[in-house]
């Protein structure tokens, strides 16, 4: 694989080419672009993206600010994860939901095909598989 510089630019042209596709697409175009991981602050949308040669993109947050619950609520983080897989929700109206649960940030990592709900502290996560596809 080259070696790409990762930018802003990149990032949206892949989740521009996942657009109206399931999670799993857009997962496949940032491994394309040697992606291991992202870390998305669910209060402010900003995420930080490491890619497998070492680089690190940090991209603002886009969305209005808000106080993410401090009560974990692992069955209001499962609904709300379910919403959006089955196309019921839009991705704000999901970071939402998963703040109100508790949830403050969350880790896609692409290597290892997994999706970590992360709560107010380390004691508290939920883990979903992303699929293959």
């Amino acid at each position: 694989m080259e070696n790409i510089t990762l930018t802003e630019d990149l990032i949206v042209s892949a989740e521009k080419r996942a657009a109206g596709q399931p999670y799993p697409y857009l997962v496949k175009n940032l491994k394309a672009l040697g992606i291991d991981n992202y870390i998305v602050k669910v209060s402010t949308h900003k995420r930080t993206y490491n890619a497998t040669n070492g680089e690190k993109l940090i991209i603002a947050g886009d969305m209005p600010e808000y106080e993410c619950a401090e009560t974990f609520e692992l069955e209001a983080v499962k609904a709300a994860v379910k919403r959006t897989q089955d196309g019921l929700t839009d991705y704000p109206t999901f970071l939402r939901e998963i703040g109100d649960a508790g949830i403050h940030t969350y880790v896609a990592d692409i290597t290892g095909m997994k999706v970590i709900y992360q709560g107010p502290n380390s004691e508290y996560e939920y883990e979903e598989v992303i699929p293959a596809i």
